[in-house]
This record gives structure tokens, C-alpha cells and sequence, in this order.
């Protein structure tokens, strides 16, 4: 069985926790770019890892893969609401200074500084995502900001 090699900072629990960008559903399901797509294969079955997804992801996600093709949606709610290792979660409530100040960190869009808030606010070990505007410009001591490449790499060197 497949693990995630990473750091776990919930006190307690044993599962790495992982929130991933809208763009890795989009390039993986419809097959954009490799990576995310293998990701998207592996992710149901790495043992010891959950993933979040915020709603403002799901969203987001939902509205671009059905610019692509419909079946695309079925095939994200399929992966989202088929595994147990995925969870839904509403970001409604997330505190409004928390966005603000990954505004200030650098993610001017209020999607971007919204999906790094709530990476934040579920304690996230790691964010994934092909966005250079996490990737370059995002310093935050709270959760580290990967690649589907480098996750990849973290669950076969596991």
C-alpha cells in the first residue's frame, strides 16, 4: 500500500492532510497535464492521507470542467464524493482576516487567498497546486505548497 511522506501536524491523528487546488482536478481530469492526472489515479489509495476539499475548489472546479465537457463533472463528483479520503468541507465560515492576510502574503485574487486561508484554517499539511502565485510568491510557515509532481514524488518515495 502506497503512503504519503510528509509531516503530520494535527496532534493525535495519523493522516497527512492534503488540499488541492482547482487547477489539479481540472488538468488531471481532463487530462491536461500528466502529472495531476496520475495524481488523481494514486490519491483514492495512498494510505494515511486525506483530502479536503474546500467548497470554493469544488466550485470553481465544477464550473471549468463543464466548459470542457460534461462528462468531466461526473467524473470529479465520482472522485470527490467516491472515496472516503476525500471530504467536502464548506469554507463559508472562514474568518475573514484569515483571507486578508494571504492577501497580504501575496495571493492578490480572492479565490487564490481563500484556498490558502482555508489550507490554513483546516491545518493542511500541504497545498497542491500547478498556480505559480502559490508556488513562487506564497511563504507561509503553516503548510508547504507542492506540485503534483513533488506529491507524486513523496508517495513513491514512501
Amino acid at each position: 500500500m502506497k503512503t504519503f511522506d510528509g509531516s503530520e501536524k494535527r496532534y493525535g491523528e495519523k493522516h497527512i492532510l492534503l488540499v488541492l487546488d482547482a487547477n489539479e482536478y481540472i488538468f488531471g481530469l481532463s487530462e491536461l497535464k500528466d502529472t495531476s492526472a496520475k495524481l488523481l489515479d494514486v490519491l483514492p489509495f495512498v494510505e494515511g492521507l486525506k483530502v479536503v476539499v474546500p467548497s470554493t475548489v469544488l466550485d470553481e472546479a465544477t464550473r471549468n470542467l463543464r466548459y470542457i465537457h460534461s462528462i468531466l463533472v461526473t467524473k470529479f463528483n465520482d472522485l470527490v464524493y467516491g472515496y472516503e479520503k476525500f471530504s467536502v468541507v464548506s469554507d463559508e465560515r472562514l474568518p475573514l482576516l484569515l483571507v486578508e492576510e494571504y492577501q497580504r502574503l501575496g495571493l492578490s485574487s480572492e479565490a487564490d487567498a481563500r484556498i490558502g486561508a482555508f489550507a490554513e484554517w483546516v491545518k493542511a499539511d500541504f497545498l497542491v497546486s500547478e498556480n505559480q502565485h502559490f508556488l513562487k510568491e506564497l511563504k507561509t510557515p503553516a503548510y508547504q505548497v507542492i506540485d503534483a509532481a513533488e506529491a507524486l514524488r513523496r508517495i513513491e518515495a514512501s
